[in-house]
């Protein structure tokens, strides 16, 4: 696993034995697809008193977007063509600008793909940031 993708998942505060499960995902994806991964997202929620609860682990390859759901307790892989086989996206945003996140951020993004394939994507708090970047280099280009 590339070095930046684990300064993200420790930014949103993955533990050290949560890491090792990631990086087990990712291997298993590298090995199973045999693409470069060049992006990770962490679909994660905030519940009434501030938890944040992690759900699934999104991947991104040139090709291909993968989804680990819940990535930490099993093993639940999805495997769809991306390039040029989105359809549909909205944005739901709360107390996000769409530049930079603070504690309050929320935002969401509902995707479809061919075949009527749907994705996910809810973030909190600086994870706004990245799943931005993500709508910005994976999704918007493969509409």
């Amino acid at each position: 696993m590339k070095q930046e993708m684990t300064t993200y998942l420790k930014t949103i505060g993955i533990t050290e034995h949560y890491l090792k499960r990631a990086r087990e995902v990712y291997d298993f994806y590298s090995d199973f697809v045999g693409e470069d991964i060049l992006d990770i997202f962490v679909c994660e929620y905030l519940d009434q008193e501030g938890a944040r609860h992690y759900e699934s682990l999104w991947l991104f390859t040139q090709n291909y977007i993968m989804e680990a759901k819940s990535f930490l307790t099993r093993d639940d892989f999805d495997v769809a063509p991306i390039k040029k086989r989105i359809v549909f996206y909205a944005i739901t945003k709360e107390n996000y600008d769409f530049k930079k996140a603070d504690d309050k951020s929320r935002m969401s993004v509902d995707m479809m793909l061919q075949y009527q394939f749907t994705c996910v994507f809810k973030a909190s708090k600086e994870n706004c940031d990245y799943l931005r970047e993500i709508l910005l280099k994976h999704i918007k280009t493969n509409i």
